[in-house]
């Protein structure tokens, strides 16, 4: 077996199909067969097994032999970067977010009165909004919960400038 090479790497990592095969190695917490994970990545087998053989040259997973049997699992080091990843994706998500917040604005409230506002539209989409980050980022690491708690407070500073009342 060859070494990966540095671009190698960053290229494996930017493809949709290693990000998911590690991230569900990880949110499964145990070692599972590849045709299993070719299923849940809705990729051939073949293709794969090959990229699990690119993660396992990078020590991010090991096979664990039954008999003919072989399945994957993550290592500690695999473990750190679907970790990594899953942050990666979260932050991400928290940007989709708050350009969706500021999209809301510009459309709805930006630059007009009051009385002009469709307060009931606002406070719908604001409001799944606010249920969508609190969904998707109750058991995040701290940092991300910090952020996701700030894009909170802004849209509630923006539902105040709707109805007229004090954020707080």
């Amino acid at each position: 077996m060859s070494p990966v090479k540095k671009e190698d790497v960053y290229g494996l990592f930017l493809q949709e199909k290693p990000k998911e095969i590690i991230v569900y190695l990880k949110k499964e917490n145990k070692p599972l067969y590849t045709s299993i994970i070719s299923k849940k990545v809705d990729s051939t087998y073949a293709h794969t097994f090959n990229i699990i053989s690119e993660l396992e040259k990078l020590k991010l997973v090991s096979f664990k032999e039954s008999g003919r049997i072989k399945l994957v699992k993550l290592t500690e080091l695999g473990e750190e970067v679907a970790k990594t990843i899953i942050n990666l994706l979260d932050l991400l998500k928290l940007a989709e977010l708050e350009k969706e917040l500021f999209k809301i604005y510009d459309k709805e409230i930006k630059g007009k009165l009051r009385e002009q506002m469709n307060k009931e539209s606002i406070n719908r989409q604001l409001n799944k909004l606010k249920d969508e980050i609190n969904t998707s980022f109750k058991e995040s690491p701290e940092n991300i919960s910090i952020l996701a708690k700030k894009l909170l407070k802004k849209i509630d500073g923006i539902l105040a400038e709707v109805f007229g009342y004090i954020p707080g």
